[in-house]
């Protein structure tokens, strides 16, 4: 019944909380979408291990197996409370506190995570998979010099494991340490080269830091992302950041197999501006308030070009559309001002 030797998710909620698809509403973020929180990939995932426990390891309760089986059944609740009662029984039992904080964490209750994940560290001080948990709480909520810390800790303990020097490197990223977060980045890819959101997340930072390098690493999330809309439109919005608009089109394409909607038309248009291929944006955007009209970003980019094709009359009633939908959206200064100028320019046609 032991959860040690199974893999844990790696860090992906950056700086900060990314809408939708990497913040398409804005194009102008980078951070890409969060993700589950650490620890099972799935609600369905085991918290088992098919592998017997070693010897050392403490034993399975009857509460502990019964949070396992509702934990893998998707009643979280039902979890929480049966491995409650398996800490209270056995506080020390590393294992049990461990699968505790997996569950809190899948019922939004961080602070009771941290708890559980704090005694089965205490218990077990080279329990890494729980520190590399309490290190993405740390670093998701902004707490760099906790996660700092713990990363640190559990990596004096177990120096290969990935999540670890990713979460360090993220926390040292949000400090301003661009040298030791770039170093640490580096060693997590050495060590888990196949994570895609590990390389998204390096490509991320190295397009804040305005550093080149972000496309190898884009290339191999990519590659290892398959049919994830999510993942796959993070990574065409990255290959933007990056001036790589080709790339950008390419898997923006891809993502529009997977499927087509508002905020990926859009996203690709923007691709499309960058390479200077003004009939495939205006296309691209037109097609984006055909098929959502209530996704608001894409009038507001379909303004801009039927603007610049002089054509304000219309350019102002998409400007408008984009207020009706978002009257207090992030571009809605913009737009206000750019619609009272369509508008002025209408007349004067």
């Amino acid at each position: 019944m032991t959860t040690s030797g199974r893999a844990v998710g790696s860090l992906a909620a950056i700086v900060g909380g990314a809408v939708g698809l990497v913040g398409l509403a804005a194009c102008g973020g980078s951070a890409p979408p969060p993700q589950s929180p650490a620890g099972p990939s799935s609600d369905t995932q085991s918290l088992a291990s098919d592998t017997p426990p070693p010897k050392s390891e403490p034993p399975a309760s009857p509460e502990l197996k019964a949070g396992i089986k509702a934990f893998d059944a998707g009643s979280f609740a039902d979890a929480r409370a049966s491995l409650e009662i398996a800490v209270k029984k056995a506080p020390g039992n590393y294992e049990a506190q461990y699968d505790l904080g997996l569950a809190c964490e899948k019922l939004g209750d961080l602070p009771a995570a941290e708890t559980a994940y704090k005694a089965a560290i205490a218990a077990k001080p080279d329990f890494d998979t729980a520190s590399t948990e309490l290190s993405a709480i740390y670093t998701v909520a902004g707490r760099n010099d906790e996660a700092i810390a713990v990363a640190r800790a559990g990596l004096a303990k177990s120096p290969s494991n990935a999540g670890l020097h990713e979460n360090l490197a993220v926390a040292l990223a949000g400090k301003g340490d661009q040298d030791g977060a770039t170093a640490e980045f580096s060693q997590a890819v050495k060590l888990s080269s196949g994570d895609a959101m590990l390389h998204l997340t390096f490509a991320h930072w190295l397009n804040t830091w305005h550093v080149r390098g972000a496309a190898p690493h884009l290339d191999a999330a990519r590659d290892l992302a398959g049919s994830d809309l999510a993942m796959v439109a993070s990574i065409g919005h990255e290959y933007r950041m990056a001036g790589e608009f080709d790339s950008c089109v390419k898997t923006f394409d891809h993502a529009v197999q997977i499927k087509d909607g508002g905020e990926v038309r859009t996203e690709r248009a923007l691709c499309k501006l960058g390479l200077k291929d003004e009939k495939g944006t205006l296309d691209d955007l037109q097609a984006a308030v055909a098929k959502e009209p209530g996704y608001a970003p894409a009038h507001y980019y379909l303004a801009g070009r039927l603007a610049k094709n002089k054509k304000f009359k219309d350019a102002a009633a998409e400007y408008g559309k984009y207020l009706e939908i978002e009257p207090n959206g992030s571009l809605a200064r913009q737009a206000t001002e750019r619609q009272k100028a369509a508008q002025d320019a209408a007349k004067k046609k």
